[in-house]
Order: C-alpha cells, then sequence, then structure tokens
C-alpha cells in the first residue's frame, strides 16, 4: 500500500475520534449553561454564559460572579491541542501526497485493443448513476453523523473522509469501465472531478430550506454523474481520433 494511503487511513480515523472526545469534552449543546452548573456542583444555571473554542480546545463558563472557571481542564487542552496538530500533519501529508498522484505519470495506458467500448461505455455511465446517487447519500449521512458525534470538526473530517473514499471508488470504477485508452492517473483525475462535483451537490443538499428535496439532490447528483461520464468518454473520443489523425 502507499504511503499516501497509509497516512490518510491513519488520519482519518485518529481525526474522527479527536473530533469526537473534544465534542464531549464540552458542555452539552443542548443546554450548556445547566452542564456547567451541574459540573461545577452550582445549584443555579442563572446568569451562566458559556465560551467554547474548538481549537484549541477549551471551554469556559462564568456565572457572573467574578470569576470564569475552566470546563475542559487546562492539561486536557494542552493535550486535545498538541494531538490535534500531530493528526492534523498526517492528514496534510497524506492530502498534499494524493493531490501529486493525480498528475504524475505513472504507467502505460491500458489499451483499447479487443475491448468492446459501447458496452464499457453503457457499465461506466449506469455504475455511475447509481454510485452519484449512493455517493451523495452516504456523503449526506456522514455530515449528520459528524455533526452529531464531533461537533464542526467532526463534520469536517466526515465529509473529508468520504471525498477521499468516493474519490478512491469513482477512480476505480473508470479504471475498471472507464474512457480507453487511460492511465490510473487519469483515472485517478477523472474520479476526483466528479467527487468534487457530488460535494457540491452535497453542499446543496444541507443548505436550510433549500426548494429541492433531499431525493432530488440525489437524482441531481447522479445525472450529473452520468453527463460527467458522457463528456470524459467524449473527450477520450475526440484525442483518440487526434492521435489517429496524426499517425
Amino acid at each position: 500500500m502507499r504511503t499516501r494511503n497509509w497516512l490518510l487511513l491513519l488520519g482519518l480515523p485518529a481525526s474522527m475520534a479527536w473530533s469526537v472526545v473534544v465534542n464531549f469534552s464540552m458542555p452539552s449543546w443542548f443546554d450548556p449553561g445547566e452542564d456547567c452548573a451541574l459540573t461545577l456542583g452550582r445549584a443555579s444555571s442563572a446568569g451562566a454564559t458559556v465560551r467554547e473554542s474548538w481549537f484549541p480546545p477549551r471551554a469556559t463558563c462564568d456565572f457572573g460572579d467574578g470569576q470564569v472557571y475552566d470546563f475542559v481542564s487546562p492539561a486536557r487542552t494542552v493535550v486535545l491541542t498538541v494531538t490535534g496538530v500531530l493528526i492534523a500533519l498526517v492528514l496534510a501529508v497524506g492530502l498534499v501526497l494524493w493531490v501529486k498522484s493525480l498528475f504524475q505519470q505513472d504507467e502505460a495506458p491500458h489499451s483499447q485493443d479487443s475491448v468492446d467500448l459501447r458496452q464499457r461505455r453503457f457499465a461506466h455511465l449506469t455504475s455511475a448513476l447509481v454510485l452519484g446517487a449512493l455517493g451523495t447519500g452516504a456523503l449526506l449521512c456522514l455530515v449528520v453523523v459528524g455533526l452529531v458525534f464531533g461537533g464542526p470538526p467532526g463534520i469536517l473530517t466526515a465529509v473529508l473522509g468520504g471525498a477521499v473514499g468516493l474519490a478512491a471508488a469513482a477512480g476505480a470504477l473508470d479504471r475498471s469501465v472507464g474512457p480507453l485508452p487511460s492511465t490510473a492517473a487519469q483515472s485517478r483525475r477523472r474520479g476526483a472531478f466528479a467527487t468534487a462535483i457530488l460535494l457540491v451537490c452535497t453542499a446543496i443538499g444541507i443548505v436550510p430550506r433549500f426548494p429541492v428535496p433531499q431525493f432530488g439532490i440525489l437524482v441531481l447528483a447522479a445525472a450529473l454523474f452520468a453527463v460527467t461520464v458522457l463528456i470524459q468518454w467524449s473527450r477520450a473520443g475526440n484525442q483518440d481520433n487526434t492521435f489517429a489523425n496524426t499517425d
């Protein structure tokens, strides 16, 4: 397994675990003032002001008596901050290596000899419809799970992890039934581009009061993924005709 994959497989779960720990270290989102009062042994939460910072992870409770109480201890804040920085470095290196892999020249392209391109294109198109709908639905679910268990950092981690996984799936699909001739790097680039489109659809789906229902967002994502596949096949065909005319 390549270094970038190891770093992402290590960094993404660690980032989500860090987000969950930080989220549960904070006062309850439902009633933070009451949580502060119960934790600090106060009789009432009246007049309580809670201030939170997700990075560095910190929460204070002010009951208006002139004293500010640390809900998250300074020692825990230091440990979580240092751990968060290390995890962020691992993720950053993994993402940089992944982006570099989109543009590297790795091996000779797969040939289209003895391949039924029409059948291959149909398989790619139908698979794109399914992956577009399921992938966008999975991203929407990950956003909700990340919010509930990890707060804002959890949302970021969930979206990042979902995007990387979806890009890998779309790249593998392209490598299996995508346009020919093609290299692995070209398949990864096409998969990453399709994933960017699905991320936009996911962002639209979580916009409050957006006129399109959730099911409509899934249909839109599937349709856009399919259109992207058709365009990619069309471009591959045009390039192939250009090379043939040059020869």
